[in-house]
């Protein structure tokens, strides 16, 4: 094994060895993570409903106590109806308000009746609250217990009231109010809990209202609007998101950033808040306990700086394993010596050797084609019902809706698939495929190439780059040229792959080509070139095989790495696009090879917009024959929208019956090419021996049939490569029709 092979395995196999640690260390990090985030989250919950079954178990007692007092006003005057009950009711509440421990601070009765009220402890006026009359109404109409909703007393306390009914045989005769203090509650059940350095919980209303808060200046205040008026230039959109979601879920939790209210310093912190419900009659109460976020992930990071060590250790050691291996391997190797027996045979065998590879090369090329295309007409086949169906979508759609962009995002999408598909049909030696030519600027094309092949370039290779700005437009297929430049570069890095400083000199001017060996069959003499030039101070060519480089398969490194194909690939795309390669070598100085591609003419710019605007709608009686449904309808539906009177037929076995049906009442035959029991060059066949005046468009993914020469001979008056549109069908109906004219 050579010296560089034991390198590149070492290197290759201390990266794998990276990968692996590095893989097992993130999945153990992200499921450390998630366990610990799960368990916080279920704790802080625990904590968020532990509070809220206090606060209700709490104001349950308050509510219990005052059915209590109810029930013993009710009874006293059931069974002295003339006695004298103001009195009893005053001794009742009076008694009531000292066991509370004036929790319940106010109490309040009223008469139903005779509308007369009583406060313990007395006072000028009637502690009620905001909703007073709902909650008189609320216990008239039903004769149940009612919890208020929050308000501000004459102190500016929040408090509640809890509304209680006195019923006497069965009637309402009176109203017991009994007003809790939230302060009470936040002191008792909230601001002992404390989470992390500034966590704490919090109780709001459904409004967004802070009823409870360890910084009694946030009581009363509204999460969101009393902040703004306050804080106006602070971000706002964490706490909001909370709030929607506190809205709409009854419990869960939300990581977002916001402030820490309480404090002097307002700075934007991550946090991450559990919340629950809690339900009464008016309304529900929302309990949140909020703590820092980086709190919790301290831990979660750590646990990543430790991961991040050991598997920096396990790389050490594996890497010095590794060495020692190869060091054995070199020392095992430094003792073998090839023998002069081994050394005739393989110069014997040498050429042996390179026929066999070329055949083998030829044979994985063709095999590769062979999958390439089959793989290419799957792939049409899929594209054809995605691309025809979201053409239809933007013509129908209104362009101003959301789902136009959907839609055309769809479609593009599908365009682009379609030009990679055309790329891999190319190199499956399809001889049907159609290379789509546009006009390009060549400045912008050449950039784009040279950044790609920039990246391939090994850390001895510089580039110098020395580009004529604006050098115009070319009429070119734009991924051609890219690999045009690519393969080139390609050749220019193996040449100075053992050159120490290796650089690359790359030039772009406009020139009128000159041969001075002699000229060129492509060449205008009259006409500007683009010349690209790439010049390397690398090995050089040698004189004896300066001519077969660009023969196929010619390569002085035929390996699995090398199909010998590049510079023949490059020369067949320039000669296509109407240029010429030269090239000039010289033995352990470099190479050049100059590319001259034709600027473009004004009228290929205007040929070519006229293409894209010309007018798709038609009339004419259309058959669609595919025994793929999906295609047949969505191509149907596409032409009927143009105008067209379409009809389909995807049984084999209606083609056969149907052959007088079809000549006599259509105008055009849209027909795929590959179907069971008959294909579209035998349909073709049968209809224009019979009726050369029905025209006959063929659609196929992918085809080794000559579908140029049954043009030629009438047989088909256009084929279309999968995938197609009803609006590429039409304008191929169009061109067909426009020509029959002339």
């Amino acid at each position: 094994m050579k010296k560089n092979e034991l390198r590149s395995l070492s290197i290759i196999a201390i990266i794998f060895i990276a990968l692996i640690v590095s893989r097992i260390s993130y999945l153990s990090y992200v499921k450390y993570q998630d366990t610990i985030m799960t368990q916080q989250i279920e704790h802080l919950m625990t904590i968020s409903k532990s509070i809220g079954r206090s606060l209700n178990l709490y104001i349950g007692e308050k509510g219990k106590g005052l059915k209590n007092l109810a029930a013993d006003i009710a009874h006293h005057m059931e069974t002295s109806p003339e006695g004298p009950n103001q009195e009893y009711i005053l001794r009742a509440m009076k008694k009531f308000h000292i066991n509370q421990n004036e929790e319940v601070s106010n109490l309040n009765y009223m008469e139903v009746k005779n509308r007369f009220f009583l406060t313990y402890p007395k006072q000028d006026f009637i502690v009620t609250g905001g909703d007073f009359y709902d909650e008189i109404s609320y216990v008239k109409a039903r004769k149940k217990s009612y919890i208020g909703y929050p308000y501000h007393d004459r102190n500016d306390t929040l408090s509640i009231n809890i509304v209680e009914p006195v019923i006497v045989e069965n009637e309402l005769s009176g109203i017991i109010f009994g007003k809790i203090k939230l302060e009470n509650m936040n002191e008792l059940l909230l601001k002992p809990v404390k989470i992390g350095e500034y966590g704490y919980a919090v109780v709001k209303d459904s409004t967004g209202k802070i009823l409870m808060h360890p910084s009694h200046a946030q009581v009363g205040d509204y999460i969101i609007t009393s902040r703004k008026k306050k804080y106006p230039h602070l971000d706002y959109k964490g706490i909001s998101s909370l709030f929607k979601k506190q809205l709409t879920q009854k419990e869960g939790f939300h990581i977002y950033y916001s402030y820490w209210w309480p404090q002097d310093t307002l700075e934007l912190t991550k946090k991450i808040n559990v919340f629950s419900r809690i339900n009464f009659s008016s309304d529900f109460w929302i309990v949140s306990v909020v703590t820092s976020y980086d709190e919790i992930n301290k831990p979660i990071r750590d646990y990543l700086y430790s991961s991040i060590l050991i598997s920096t250790i396990i790389i050490l050691i594996s890497s010095c394993i590794v060495f020692w291996i190869v060091k054995i391997i070199k020392n095992k190797e430094a003792y073998e010596m090839e023998t002069n027996y081994l050394r005739e045979l393989n110069k014997s065998t040498e050429e042996l050797r390179k026929k066999d590879a070329e055949l083998h090369h030829r044979r994985k090329l063709e095999t590769i084609g062979t999958l390439t295309g089959g793989i290419a007409h799957e792939f049409n086949n899929i594209l054809t019902p995605i691309m025809g169906h979201s053409e239809i979508l933007l013509r129908n759609l209104d362009p101003d809706l959301d789902n136009y962009e959907d839609a055309e995002a769809i479609y593009n999408s599908s365009k682009r698939a379609q030009e990679i598909i055309d790329h891999i049909r190319v190199f499956s030696g399809d001889k049907n495929i159609k290379i789509k030519y546009n006009i390009l600027p060549v400045n912008k094309v050449v950039e784009d190439a040279l950044k790609f092949s920039e990246f391939m370039l090994p850390s001895n290779i510089k580039i110098e780059k020395e580009i004529k700005e604006d050098c115009g437009n070319i009429y070119a297929n734009e991924t051609q040229i890219h690999q045009v430049i690519l393969n080139l570069c390609t050749n220019a890095c193996n040449a100075m792959k053992n050159t120490k400083d290796g650089m690359l000199k790359i030039k772009m001017d406009i020139v009128k080509y000159q041969n001075q060996k002699g000229s060129e069959e492509n060449a205008d003499f009259k006409r500007e070139y683009i010349r690209i030039s790439f010049e390397d101070n690398g090995c050089g060519i040698e004189e004896d095989i300066m001519e077969k480089i660009f023969d196929p398969f010619f390569t002085k490194k035929l390996s699995d790495k090398s199909s010998g194909l590049g510079l023949s690939i490059v020369q067949g795309i320039v000669t296509k696009h109407g240029g010429m390669i030269e090239i000039s070598s010289k033995i352990n100085t470099g190479s050049k090879f100059e590319v001259y591609i034709p600027k473009a003419k004004l009228n290929e710019t205007i040929d070519s917009a006229q293409t894209q605007s010309s007018d798709i709608s038609g009339k004419e009686k259309v058959l669609i024959i595919d025994d793929d449904k999906g295609i047949a309808d969505m191509l149907k539906r596409g032409l009927n929208e143009l105008g067209y009177s379409v009809s389909c037929i995807v049984q084999c076995d209606e083609i056969l019956k149907k052959f007088t049906y079809i000549k006599e009442n259509f105008d055009i035959v849209v027909t795929d090419l590959t179907m069971p029991e008959i294909s579209g060059i035998q349909i073709a066949k049968k209809i224009k021996r019979n009726q050369p005046n029905v025209k006959i468009i063929l659609i196929t993914a992918y085809s080794d049939e000559p579908l140029e020469e049954y043009m030629k001979d009438k047989t088909l008056d256009d084929y279309l490569i999968k995938p197609v549109s009803a609006a590429q069908v039409s304008r191929s109906i169009r061109k067909i029709m426009e020509d029959n004219q002339l």
